[in-house]
């Protein structure tokens, strides 16, 4: 174990706390929100213009999800490549970026919600759902920084 450990520990468990209270609090004052009647519903039927939009907020929210998923991968296969002083910040930095991205999903379904409300509110929480669940399935955990971290140490000493 190098002294780099606590560090990178430190700075992924700030990381992962700060955006999953994020994902987790946005969503959960856009429900309160919605079921105190702040946010008005929509009185749209999910027709026509609606149901496409519907399926482009469908269609943003996964392109999203698979944006998040390709950049960690790419993040991780080169941090082994970052000083060591940067490497916390580089974790801090990405966690945010991350729960930040995934805030689309919520955001869709609120705005979902001002256009057809009541009509399709299964697919409004399915929206605002997805992003903690988008955020705890694709936030990589600190054992993937750690072993990215680790693999730079080996090709080094080769």
């Amino acid at each position: 174990m190098n002294g780099t450990a606590p560090t990178l520990r430190s700075a992924h468990r700030t990381a992962y706390a700060l955006g999953l209270a994020l994902c987790l609090g946005t969503p959960g004052l856009i429900g309160v929100l919605l079921r105190s009647g702040l946010v008005p519903p929509g009185t749209q039927a999910p027709e026509g213009i609606f149901q496409q939009i519907g399926y482009f907020f469908t269609g943003l929210v996964f392109l999203t999800a698979a944006w998040v998923w390709g950049r960690s991968g790419r993040v991780l296969r080169s941090f082994s490549l970052l000083p060591e002083t940067r490497r916390p910040a580089v974790i801090l930095r990405e966690g945010l970026l991350y729960a930040g991205a995934l805030e689309t999903s919520s955001l869709c379904g609120l705005v979902y919600w001002i256009l057809v409300g009541e009509h399709a509110a299964r697919h409004v929480w399915g929206f605002i759902l997805l992003t903690p669940l988008f955020y705890l399935a694709l936030m990589p955990r600190y054992d993937r920084w750690a072993k990215a971290a680790g693999a730079g140490q080996a090709r080094r000493e080769n």
